[in-house]
């Protein structure tokens, strides 16, 4: 079984997800992680995905790419635990669906991811699984 987030701060984000999740970023409320699951692999996002969390974002993505060369398997990003996420978020996930190709990403997004997702068109090249309804002060 996967080990939880270590805590070494206090940590922001609520429930965290198990996986290999890089040091926390000083001054950062956002999480990044990757981990195997039977059949796929996850990257857990959580908290605030923005460029404070850059660096990590870019250690993910060559987690991922050097998992995917010992054997492909499908890739799923679990970002329900997102509460902010910007152009360097979507930049990230943007990374993630060319790195995975052929195949098609998949996302569990939070309400604000959904929203980035839609705004970016980027739920035009992922699979949106299980997105929230957007809220009316989403549209406004």
């Amino acid at each position: 079984m996967a080990t939880p987030f270590p805590d070494p701060v206090p940590n922001p984000v609520p429930n965290p997800s198990p996986g290999l999740v890089t040091d926390p970023v000083p001054g950062a409320t956002g999480r990044v992680g990757v981990h195997d699951e039977p059949g796929r692999v996850v990257v857990h996002l959580a908290g605030e995905v923005d460029d404070e969390l850059r660096p990590h974002l870019d250690d993910a993505v060559d987690d991922l790419t050097a998992r995917l060369r010992e054997r492909t398997r499908p890739v799923a990003v679990d970002a329900g635990d997102v509460t902010f996420m910007d152009s360097a978020g979507a930049a990230f996930l943007a990374r993630l669906a060319v790195t995975v190709r052929p195949a098609r990403l998949t996302v569990h997004p939070s309400r604000p991811v959904a929203f980035l997702l839609d705004v970016t068109r980027l739920s035009d090249v992922v699979d949106v699984v299980d997105a929230p309804a957007p809220d009316a002060a989403d549209r406004s």
